[in-house]
């Protein structure tokens, strides 16, 4: 028999309308749903747990759902049907692990320097000195030929890397579309979160360290997604040392030849 789901909110509240709840084994239907093309009035339901996360978002739970009624339009992704019931909970542990991560996110203590420092890092005093340090090292990395394109090169190569590797495993194993969304979500958690936490500081420094931590949340995230996959094991060494240095109270701006570049305060 073919399974079919649905990508809810923890409550099981639809994505769609946050006012709809899903009841747990109790059918509902749509009235009003006539037959024609995969969207339109109806209840919505994906061909894969991959494909429920196109209609989906992050922090969420998955349920396998049973139409009951014809389908009265259908493509690629999903069907469409007026009559439904959840069946189970079916979220997987790599779901359940970013949602855990986006939960733990507002609690970190932005840019408090309230732990050690990492001996290894480069530790400068603000986001502006630890850029021109940075530069300087890429550069120099990249040789005086190749200069400032080189060097800005050099500053995303390792992060870069991670993400096109994680990329292709949830690409291999049908998990890109959760994997989009859960780097979406935790790119927009921490945005906001670390930008409120630094409401004080002139906006465009605020805005600048928030971007950094936006960008090593949403690796750590599509790195979860790729739980149980063929992910080289140094590449989620280095996202998760890097997400260390936002939870220890500092701010990362970079690596160049795998060092961290890391400031104290925006």
């Amino acid at each position: 028999m073919r399974r079919y789901y649905k990508c809810l909110r923890l409550n099981q509240a639809s994505w769609y309308d946050e006012k709809f709840i899903w009841p747990l084994r109790k059918a509902i239907e749509v009235k009003g749903a006539k037959k024609g093309g995969a969207c339109g009035v109806g209840l919505h339901l994906a061909k894969s747990i991959n494909d429920a996360f196109q209609y989906g978002k992050f922090p969420a739970r998955v349920f396998e759902v049973k139409p009951l009624s014809p389908i009265l339009g259908e493509d690629e992704s999903k069907i469409r049907v007026a009559k439904a019931r959840l069946i189970k909970n079916v979220t997987p542990d790599y779901v359940l692990a970013v949602n855990k991560f986006l939960a733990s996110i507002p609690k970190v203590k932005w840019l408090e320097n309230h732990l050690p420092p990492r001996p290894e890092w480069k530790l400068f005093d603000t986001r502006d000195a630890t850029w021109a340090a940075a530069g300087a090292a890429a550069r120099a990395a990249a040789g005086d030929a190749a200069r400032d394109a080189a060097g800005d090169a050099a500053r995303a190569a390792i992060w870069g890397a991670i993400w096109a590797a994680a990329r292709a495993a949830a690409r291999d194993a049908a998990r890109a579309a959760a994997e989009d969304a859960a780097g979406d979500a935790a790119w927009t958690v921490a945005r906001d979160a670390a930008r409120d936490a630094a409401r004080d500081a002139a906006l465009a420094a605020a805005l600048a360290a928030a971007w950094d931590a936006a960008r090593d949340a949403a690796l750590i995230a599509r790195v979860l997604i790729c739980q149980g996959l063929k992910l080289d094991k140094k590449h989620i060494v280095h996202a998760e040392a890097r997400w260390d240095v936002w939870k220890r109270g500092y701010g990362l701006l970079c690596d160049v030849d795998g060092v961290f570049y890391v400031y104290k305060k925006t």
